[in-house]
């Protein structure tokens, strides 16, 4: 009867790693996702130099780097939320920590970018 309790454990611990590991996955499709939307914006705000309107380039670069940054923020919000709700140790995902410093680095470069090309 042991046995079969053991397995039931192990079983139940390989599915807590695979739903962090989705997690994780998860999270960085949302950066990957921020992170296009800031490019866009520099993009637009760099590659469209010829439009005749240039306040208009500008707010729609401000925009999107804005909503990038956003992004940035949900994908933590909702990496912390899911790590609360599985309620693990903490040897076995990313430190939120390490999250927190990598979202406010992805922010502060696009905010700086933007300084930058205008």
């Amino acid at each position: 009867m042991k046995l079969r309790n053991d397995c039931a454990i192990e079983r139940t611990e390989l599915a807590v790693e695979r739903t962090l590991l989705a997690n994780e996955r998860t999270f960085s499709a949302w950066i990957r996702t921020g992170l296009t939307v800031v490019l866009g914006g520099l993009g637009i705000t760099n590659l469209l130099r010829p439009l005749s309107y240039p306040v208009l380039r500008l707010i729609i670069g401000i925009i999107l780097i804005v909503s990038g940054v956003f992004i940035f923020l949900v994908a933590f919000w909702q990496y912390t939320n899911s790590l609360r709700m599985l309620e693990c140790s903490k040897d076995k995902f990313i430190s939120i920590w390490l999250m927190g410093a990598l979202i406010v680095a992805l922010s502060i470069a696009a905010i700086l970018a933007l300084w930058i090309m205008t």
